[in-house]
């Protein structure tokens, strides 16, 4: 029995377990693929306080080893069924079974499909949806980011230094600062489709290029590679029935990061929190985390 459960090991659930066993308490994070969620697939950060400028894997690295330097518990496993709802919180995985006091929910998010001919099946094989992770087969190369926002400049940034071309395709406008904008642009081999749409990716045995809609017109781009980077969505579908969830998939929460049920906590992109930042999750972690400790203190006082 763990006094507080996290699943998700992204800045939001790592914060959390930071808080939690510097209260003394027995806590795990559970974590089906990496520590840093979504941080360990950015590029360079330049808007975290204390990092003028960091490596996202770098980052979710350093997050990791103040977690495991305080010794707090990693459980490298998938989630597959929860059940929040009685005092003693279960949540089952792949490999075993769990039970905790309390419960602190940081699942982060998956990232978005484009949903077109050809993704599914050249996935693996020139579609990519981290760019940190495969930039570097494509070293040389012409490639795309699909996307408007901070994530397909990050990706778009860090692919100019290694491939040759690469073109990005906003479906409207870039949604970044004037200043990101001409970062891509000082570049020099980066080439910015406003308005376009991704309509066909094809290819043979692999990859070899898109068709695209921009401004109406259709056009054909010869590229190695694609990297998708429209946002993400919370992965919240095993949750349905237990804590309230909104029409987009987040969890709702009030200002003290609960949800609904007593002794569930939420925090992170998994929310419905509206700026989805690494120190807005990092904070929310905090949050989540010290309102469980009171939960608990206080079940602990009426229970003597």
């Amino acid at each position: 029995m763990f006094d507080v459960l996290i699943v998700g090991a992204g800045p939001a659930g790592i914060t959390a377990g930071i808080y939690a066993k510097r209260a003394n308490k027995k806590v795990a994070i559970i974590e089906k693929l990496v520590p840093g969620g979504q941080v360990s697939l950015i590029g360079e950060i330049e808007n975290y306080p204390g990092f003028s400028n960091i490596n996202g894997y770098d980052l979710s690295m350093n997050f990791f080893k103040q977690a495991t330097d305080l010794q707090i518990e990693f459980i490298f496993d998938e989630a597959v069924s929860f059940d929040l709802k009685s005092d003693v919180k279960k949540i089952v995985c792949k490999n075993g079974e769990y039970e905790a006091k309390a419960v602190i929910l940081a699942l982060g998010s998956a990232s978005k499909e484009l949903n077109v001919t050809g993704e599914k099946k050249f996935f693996g094989k020139g579609v990519s949806y981290c760019a940190m992770c495969d930039g570097n087969f494509f070293k040389g190369k012409n490639v795309a980011v699909v996307g408007s926002g901070d994530s397909s400049a990050s990706n778009a940034l860090y692919l100019a230094d290694i491939c040759d071309n690469v073109h990005i395709f906003a479906k409207g406008d870039l949604k970044l600062t004037a200043y990101t904008e001409q970062e891509i642009l000082d570049k020099g081999n980066v080439k910015i489709h406003k308005n376009s749409e991704v309509k066909e990716i094809f290819g043979e045995e692999k990859l070899s290029g898109l068709n695209y809609l921009e401004n109406g017109k259709e056009g054909s781009c010869d590229v190695d590679g694609i990297f998708v980077a429209i946002g993400r969505k919370p992965d919240t579908k095993m949750l349905e029935g237990q804590v309230d969830i909104d029409k987009k998939g987040y969890i709702i929460v009030n200002d003290k990061m609960e949800t609904n049920l007593k002794g569930v906590y939420a925090c992170g992109d998994v929310t419905t929190q509206n700026l989805k930042q690494i120190v807005v999750a990092a904070s929310s972690g905090a949050i989540a985390s010290t309102e469980a400790l009171k939960y608990i203190l206080k079940n602990t006082l009426v229970n003597r």
